[in-house]
């Protein structure tokens, strides 16, 4: 599935929110926050539960591979919500 990216832009990179679905605890925060930072090219702003703000560099880091990054760990990104 491939995902639209938000329209912000920050000194080249892209900011984007992706709602997240399955997130309960700190431990949620945690692992998602985690899973984001190992994704070269991306910049965390904020994660909370059911949310992730990120700007990202579009010739380092794809929205399908943050996707990714987070089903792997068994939570479901519900969609990107534009900038």
């Amino acid at each position: 599935m491939t995902y639209p990216l938000g329209v912000g832009v920050y000194c080249g990179m892209r900011q984007i929110t992706l709602r997240i679905g399955g997130m309960s605890c700190d431990h949620c925060l945690r692992a998602v926050r985690d899973a984001l930072a190992t994704v070269p090219g991306v910049e965390i702003d904020t994660v909370t539960i059911g949310s992730a703000t990120l700007r990202l560099d579009p010739a380092k880091a794809t929205v399908d591979r943050l996707v990714a990054a987070i089903d792997d760990l068994g939570y479901e990104v519900q969609e990107p919500v534009p900038w």
